[in-house]
């Protein structure tokens, strides 16, 4: 008798349509490509699987319902693991986004690992896909590091993520610091701090109902394709972002005391803005201009080192962040984009996201799909941020090959940027339809100039908010110069529009 197990709400709603019907929205997979010189051993690669990764239900079972179903005892390895030929980069970066919107066989668990060759001096790629019912970003780093090799033999202790999220055994120690006495304050600062955590939760409990639709802009869709719930059109390409040196991302936090995350944020916002310049979209002035971004953020899970794979699950909450495009100048942006970033490092308001995020959780799945719907079509991208580990990783760590970076190829139904670091670099990818964003390189042209320009004190004021028509991302835009890009259309979809002018 095939031994079965109970899904979790969230994963069972990921398993079945969690999009209104009339969306036309594709299965949620997590796709990603891992790049190599050399590809790593597939034998190898095997073993590491049927060693650290089968013996989980997310990954032995099928889906059947709201139930994981264990059918095979043993692996099929011929199914899970798959070789293919391909002549260059770009041939792999077109088999990922149409791998990426093409569903896996339901007779067999929803995961596959395709080993692309390619010619030197091309980089060739391991191309993983799984299902996002086994599992989101967070919890696939933690399930996968005992595949991760590095020096030390501790992947997760070298992944700059923060303590809390950290299993225990991947935490740094730190040094006991003397205890310093806590400044009491008064009655009005008390009350001041009550008060504003009060705020902060009902911003927090309110933020997706309160959404507004994003103003119609040069990259994205039309307000009337948006009033009610936007539709996936099947058409996605995937972009390359220009990597981006974490050294850099160092200079512009410390030339604007700000984080990470608040550096990406408004890197994108910049490039946002300067798309719409260069498209000569005046509307990106109007200070009322409403464009947001979704969020995704990883909860903090159990972790045990003797079988990480207990972190898979789908533990996350969506916020909305407004991005400051109608700022004129870097500086602003950032100052704005650490306020919005704020909130989501307030516990007030995690905790209000996360009140509000339990309680539609038992409303009927009918409802929760048609008000998701609804929430995202008002967004104009949904960025993710992940970090892998900061040093060199051997993949898989026994007979493995080292790993030369890595792109996420996920589509939305809008735009969504995903960014992960590993190794020194951050690596970013842009997956759109190309009527909506028509000239995604010159995009990652623009991410890249707005990144260089933020750790440059310089570049941060009015009069050098906008670069001149000699630089590389001005030309891209230029008439006639589209972007080259790796797209698909998703098999029964049409293209009968043309691209917006």
């Amino acid at each position: 008798m095939a031994m079965t197990r109970q899904m979790s709400s969230v994963g069972a709603t990921l398993a079945n349509k969690p999009w209104p019907d009339e969306m036309e929205m594709i299965e949620p997979y997590v796709t990603g490509l891992l790049w190599f010189n050399k590809l790593p051993d597939q034998k190898a690669t095997v073993e590491a699987f049927k060693k650290h990764l089968w013996h989980c239900h997310r990954f032995n079972s099928c889906i059947e319902g709201s139930k994981w179903v264990q059918r095979q005892t043993e692996m099929d390895v011929d199914y899970h693991f798959e070789q293919v030929e391909l002549k260059d980069e770009k041939a792999v970066e077109e088999y990922a986004i149409k791998t990426q919107l093409t569903p896996l066989a339901e007779d067999h668990p929803r995961w596959k690992m395709f080993f692309l060759k390619t010619p030197a001096p091309n980089q060739c790629a391991v191309l993983a896909h799984l299902h996002h019912s086994l599992g989101d970003g967070l919890g696939l780093l933690f399930a996968l590091s005992p595949l991760m090799g590095v020096e030390g033999g501790n992947p997760l202790s070298t992944v700059p993520l923060p303590s809390i999220v950290l299993p225990a055994y991947a935490r740094k120690q730190k040094a006991a610091n003397p205890q310093t006495p806590k400044k009491k304050g008064g009655w009005c600062s008390c009350c001041c701090s009550v008060f504003g955590a009060i705020r902060n939760f009902v911003r927090g409990f309110l933020v997706m109902l309160l959404s507004g639709q994003d103003s119609e802009l040069a990259l994205n869709e039309p307000l009337t394709k948006r009033a009610s719930r936007l539709k996936f059109s099947g058409q996605r390409v995937l972009t390359r972002l220009p990597k981006v040196s974490l050294d850099l991302v160092k200079k512009a936090r410390e030339n604007h005391q700000c984080t990470l995350n608040d550096i990406v944020m408004a890197g994108l916002t910049g490039a946002i803005r300067r798309y719409c310049e260069e498209c000569k979209d005046d509307r990106i002035n109007n200070p009322r201009v409403e464009c947001k971004s979704m969020v995704m953020l990883a909860l903090p899970r159990d972790c045990p080192a003797e079988d990480p794979t207990v972190a898979l699950q789908n533990k996350m909450l969506f916020s909305s962040v407004r991005l400051p495009v109608s700022e004129r100048t870097r500086a602003e942006r950032v100052k704005k984009m650490m306020a919005a970033c704020d909130d989501l490092k307030s516990a007030a308001y995690m905790m209000g996201l996360t009140l509000f995020t339990k309680i539609t959780s038992y409303a009927p799945r009918a409802f929760v799909n048609k008000a998701a719907g609804e929430t995202w079509s008002k967004h104009t991208f949904l960025v993710t941020n992940v970090p892998a580990t900061s040093v060199p990783m051997t993949w898989p760590a026994e007979g493995g090959e080292v790993l030369q970076g890595v792109t996420l190829v996920i589509a939305n139904v809008m735009s969504q940027v995903s960014v992960l670091s590993y190794n020194g670099s951050l690596y970013a990818s842009l997956v759109a339809d190309p009527a909506v964003i028509q000239k995604a390189a010159a995009f990652g042209q623009l991410w890249q100039e707005e990144m260089e320009a933020l750790a440059d004190p310089s570049k941060n004021t009015e009069a050098a908010a906008r670069s001149g028509d000699d630089s590389p991302s001005a030309a891209l835009l230029r008439p006639g110069n589209v972007a080259s890009t790796s797209g698909t259309v998703l098999p029964g979809y049409l293209k009968s529009e043309s691209p917006r002018q």
